[in-house]
């Protein structure tokens, strides 16, 4: 369940994958600091010495806390976390002039960054006031929170698409369903529940933490997708954001059918010019910066410490530098970017990875790569019993 961390995490629900029109993102407003406050959690209250205070009791632990005292951690945080969502986030939307917006902003997000580190701290060895039943304490009333939140939705008759930690996606409210659970999560919780974003529609993967949204102005949001990271390859990056740029366009289900048929062309004709090695190498390539000296390497050595080693014979190589290499047939399986030839790209390892990049989004749209990139369909063995 929490694998080799020390306690459980927040919680994450399964994406209902697909494609999902008329979407609202609603978002725990500083949901660990706020559950901090309000619980007083603190090294001193949680699992304090009063047993009055043992039926206080934190939900899914077997922990409890103090109803006698507010905690040092409880008052602190409670009162920055306060100051920037009651005071700074406002005054921020009410300035006069842009420098008075973007002052209150930098301030409002210089708290955040104390106040998201306020929870981790109580759960780090080396903190001064490090308590671990404190940290899971808050990681518990967390999942507490946005399960009792679902619930409420279902109850109001709100689909929940998916939920991660401090946010849940719902598909297609109205107004009223919206303010019923977000004024009944602040009566029974005490936290604020606001709305983040709506988007025209979202576009979930099987996998956490992996989605397309498309707002209602037509900007696209990615979360956790491959090829938007900076080490792809730029060949299947312009890709990604070329389907991108066409997902942006979409209005209805209708125009999904045919951008659906769009974004299979344009697979479709990046896969033969990877077979046929028409890309140019340095649209190949895979740029990764070194921690360490490619001497510092011993065991196991990473595909761009490979193509280090080998750049090596030409110029010094130190940590920090950025190593541009291609996949090859023949062993080391890398080269760097000035050394490979187009005869020795590996067409297949290059069909890999844009299958493993781009079915993040095929695959919710109901799209094969392999039907578009002119793959024969795999044959089960029931086929030959059955038909």
């Amino acid at each position: 369940m929490i694998k080799d961390k020390k306690y459980r995490g927040g919680l994450v629900v399964e994406p209902t994958e697909g494609i999902h029109f008329n979407v609202t993102v609603m978002d725990f407003a500083s949901l660990y600091p706020s559950i901090i406050k309000v619980r007083n959690l603190s090294y001193e209250t949680v699992r304090c010495v009063h047993e009055q205070c043992k039926q206080n009791k934190i939900p899914d632990t077997n922990h409890w806390v103090c109803t006698r005292y507010n905690g040092l951690t409880s008052m602190l945080i409670g009162s920055l976390r306060d100051l920037r969502v009651n005071y700074y986030k406002s005054l921020a939307k009410k300035a006069n002039t842009q420098e008075q917006k973007e002052q209150y902003t930098v301030v409002s997000q210089a708290l955040k960054v104390i106040l998201n580190a306020s929870y981790g701290v109580m759960g780090a060895e080396i903190f001064p006031l490090y308590f671990l039943p404190a940290a899971e304490a808050t990681t518990a009333v967390g999942r507490y929170i946005i399960t009792e939140t679902i619930k409420k939705c279902q109850t109001s008759g709100v689909e929940v698409l998916y939920g991660d930690t401090d946010s849940l996606f719902v598909k297609n409210p109205t107004v009223e369903q919206i303010q019923k659970v977000i004024e009944d999560t602040k009566m029974e919780q005490g936290v604020d529940l606001e709305i983040d974003k709506e988007y025209r529609y979202v576009v979930l993967s099987g996998r956490k933490k992996n989605y397309l949204g498309v707002t209602k102005e037509g900007k696209v949001d990615v979360k956790g997708l491959t090829g938007k990271k900076s080490h792809t390859p730029p060949f299947i990056r312009s890709l990604f954001f070329e389907i991108l740029e066409i997902l942006s366009n979409v209005q209805t289900s209708q125009d999904f059918e045919t951008a659906k048929k769009q974004i299979s062309q344009k697979i479709s004709a990046c896969a033969i010019k990877v077979k046929e090695r028409k890309i140019p190498i340095p649209e190949l390539a895979f740029n990764v910066m070194i921690s360490k000296a490619p001497s510092e390497y011993d065991k196991t050595v990473p595909q761009h410490i490979r193509a280090a080693k080998l750049l090596e014979q030409q110029r010094e190589i130190k940590r920090g530098d950025i190593i541009s290499y291609v996949k090859i047939l023949n062993k080391p399986g890398v080269k760097p970017v000035e050394m490979a030839r187009p005869d020795e790209i590996d067409s297949e390892k290059y069909m890999e990875f844009m299958e493993a990049t781009l079915e993040q989004i095929t695959s919710s749209m109901d799209l094969d790569f392999d039907s578009m990139v002119g793959k024969p369909k795999q044959t089960g063995l029931d086929q030959f019993f059955w038909n």
